[in-house]
């Protein structure tokens, strides 16, 4: 993508800043859809992987009353945004650190939930993206995938870096092969997907 409409493999500049403020209300619809499939409870651990502008953490702070919610991403420009979209919570209930999914700063057993919204396509190793989520997960625990894309033969722009659409089928097999159990996914309007596991 061109510096003019930012790069959403990893935002950088203005264009980025912008960008992400757009993703944030663009991605609203998913976000409302997708976060009902998940039981909420009050004071959940939940970790948001790849947390782009900020927005879900925003979200599921209404879902869950007195939780726990890290973030992470591993553009600058993203963990920035998401600061400001979360000040009011910053360093209370809301944490954002900059890092890699494949090498998560977090221990083991920790998390209630963790949810990646449209940000798979950007994850070169999925394979160990999802080795690390289930490390984190608490037993019993949920990870949710959210995206609007799930047709890789639609047309789409060029981007910069790694990027691949899965079908929910792919993603289902593929939660399945690194341990997690329950698998399932839904599906929305045009390409929307909800995939989801449990930790045993």
């Amino acid at each position: 993508m061109s510096d003019i409409t930012g790069n959403p493999a990893k935002p950088t500049g203005p264009a980025g800043e912008k960008m992400l403020e757009r993703m944030n209300a663009s991605h609203k619809p998913l976000r409302d859809w997708g976060l009902s499939f998940v039981n909420w409870k009050e004071g959940m651990y939940i970790l948001d992987v790849g947390c782009g502008g900020g927005a879900t953490i925003r979200d599921m702070l209404g879902y869950s009353a007195n939780s726990h919610i890290n973030g992470i991403d591993y553009s600058p420009i993203s963990v920035k945004m998401a600061c400001q979209t979360n000040q009011k919570d910053l360093y209370k209930q809301v944490f954002i650190s900059q890092g890699d999914v494949t090498d998560l700063p977090y221990g083991d057993n920790l998390y209630d939930l963790v949810t990646a919204v449209e940000t798979i396509y950007f994850w070169p190793d999925l394979s160990k993206a999802l080795q690390e989520i289930h490390r984190v997960l608490k037993p019993g625990g949920l990870f949710l995938i959210l995206c609007e894309g799930s047709n890789p033969s639609t047309p789409r722009p060029n981007i910069d870096g790694h990027f691949v659409v899965y079908e929910p089928q792919t993603l289902k097999a593929q939660l399945k092969a690194e341990g997690f159990h329950r698998t399932a996914f839904e599906k929305g309007q045009g390409e929307y997907i909800a995939v989801w596991g449990c930790k045993q």
